[in-house]
């Protein structure tokens, strides 16, 4: 390899963050895991430690390597969109960027931002299925402490299908206009987007399907 091309090689992978060192295995556990959260929304569920392109969380960041291929283009929040990021998921996952939030099948966003769901896809009457995923980088989930997960959290309540009668639930990010937006995104059923939270190597998924209201606000 010529001196140049090893310049250009160097500058290509400069702050790339591994991948899965066994991707089918790994990939395949954390889809599992994504399946089972969405299958009891609400519930928590962790992977295993690994690191994470800045400044996205673990849990983030391993759902990108175990969903996202060269057919599902992601559209990230600006300020999760630095080079760390962008270079790593476009390496290992093969995924485009998108630039307009509803041409994406997947979004990476912060709790703290101010991106409406609406602004994703929200699929149709006929495709509900063809919506985005987003998935929330939120600072806290249920009475867990992870990394740069915080201890001021939103209790909500919530209900729907996989949840038996209601259950509870603890979120540090979540304030008065998150919770219209989980109420907006609900009434748009079938139509609406699936969510994703992630605090360190912790998730838990708020589909479409899930009723959200803050404790002491229940009808």
């Amino acid at each position: 390899m010529t001196t140049t091309a090893q310049t250009v090689t160097a500058v290509a992978l400069d702050g790339l963050c591994d991948g899965f060192a066994d991707s089918t295995h790994q990939a395949q556990q954390v889809f599992r895991r994504v399946l089972a959260a969405m299958a009891e929304p609400g519930t928590v569920h962790s992977l295993e430690p690994g690191n994470a392109p800045a400044p996205l969380s673990s849990a983030a960041y391993q759902i990108c390597l175990a969903l996202l291929d060269q057919e599902t283009p992601l559209w990230l929040q600006p300020e999760l969109a630095s080079a760390a990021v962008v270079n790593s998921l476009r390496f290992h996952c093969g995924c485009g960027i998108a630039h307009r939030s509803d041409k994406a099948a997947f979004a990476l966003i912060t709790a703290n931002g101010d991106c409406s769901l609406a602004a994703f896809n929200q699929g149709t009457f006929e495709y509900p299925d063809r919506s985005a995923t987003v998935i929330v980088e939120v600072r806290g989930l249920d009475a867990e402490r992870g990394e740069n997960c915080g201890e001021e959290r939103s209790e909500l309540v919530l209900e729907g299908p996989g949840i038996r009668q209601q259950r509870r639930v603890r979120i540090d990010g979540f304030d008065a206009g998150w919770m219209q937006r989980l109420a907006d995104n609900h009434a748009s059923f079938p139509c609406g987007v699936d969510l994703i939270l992630t605090c360190g190597n912790q998730l838990m998924a708020l589909p479409r399907t899930t009723r959200a209201t803050l404790i002491g606000q229940e009808h």
